[in-house]
């Protein structure tokens, strides 16, 4: 996990001059190379907040909030998934700072959050945690050959008197196949997916080697979820104005 003091003993290293507003603040300029090959310099300010490094340009060099620019509140920098972020070594992590800048480089350029780069784009708000696993399960997915799309699974959210938590109904072409709460399937004496009419022999969701209604199960939910945390993460600015740096914005009427 890097800390201030290990940004400061990188700096030093590379001789790169910057000025400690406090024990917890410090200012300097980082360099990155476009894809011209040409060099440029954002002048950023890095803050200790508990075992976290924000950071933020100075000088209003971007918006005070951008979500599509992966810009919060306060012009502060989303940087990745926070348990991802926590994993990098402090030449990691100004790597990451690094790539982040040149995304802002090309949205300034073209209006758009570069897509296939570098740097990963992820969801917004809780939408991030979703997407992970989403991702973790999509793989086997499409691998188990099941002859579904994301596009054919419709999840109904329904609340259970019984077990007093949140239940998920997942349809597919809006056939009921799987049932389970947001951590596992619940209904594992039925047929697996890959095994609609019953024809394997004692085939059902629990002792199917592929998994693959767990893999359908997950996929779908955490989707739904990501959806949901999107949805909620816009409409919790209320009236905002947009930036006008980019080409689509949520905040646009």
């Amino acid at each position: 996990m890097p800390y201030l003091n290990d940004l400061i003993s990188y700096l030093m290293k590379r001789n790169i001059a910057f000025h400690q507003v406090n024990a917890k603040i410090i200012i300097f300029e980082l360099k990155f190379y476009k894809d011209n090959g040409s060099a440029e310099k954002v002048e950023l300010e890095v803050h200790q907040s508990g075992d976290s490094l924000l950071v933020k340009a100075t000088n209003n060099r971007y918006p005070d909030l951008c979500p599509n620019r992966h810009i919060n509140d306060g012009g502060w920098f989303c940087l990745g998934l926070g348990e991802d972020i926590s994993q990098l070594t402090i030449s990691q992590w100004v790597m990451n700072l690094k790539l982040y800048l040149d995304a802002q480089q090309k949205c300034e350029d073209k209006g758009v959050w570069p897509c296939g780069g570098e740097i990963k784009e992820w969801a917004h708000g809780d939408g991030a945690k979703y997407q992970k696993i989403v991702e973790q399960y999509y793989g086997q997915f499409q691998k188990n050959c099941l002859g579904l799309t994301l596009n054919q699974l419709r999840v109904v959210e329904v609340n259970s008197v019984k077990r007093d938590l949140k239940l998920y109904h997942v349809y597919a072409n809006d056939e009921l196949i799987l049932v389970g709460d947001q951590n596992q399937v619940l209904n594992k004496r039925y047929a697996c997916i890959c095994d609609p009419q019953g024809l394997k022999k004692h085939l059902s969701i629990g002792k199917c080697s592929a998994q693959c209604s767990k893999v359908v199960f997950m996929v779908a939910i955490n989707h739904y979820l990501l959806l949901k945390a999107e949805q909620k993460f816009w409409q919790s600015f209320g009236a905002r104005t947009c930036c006008n740096t980019m080409k689509k914005c949520n905040f646009k009427k």
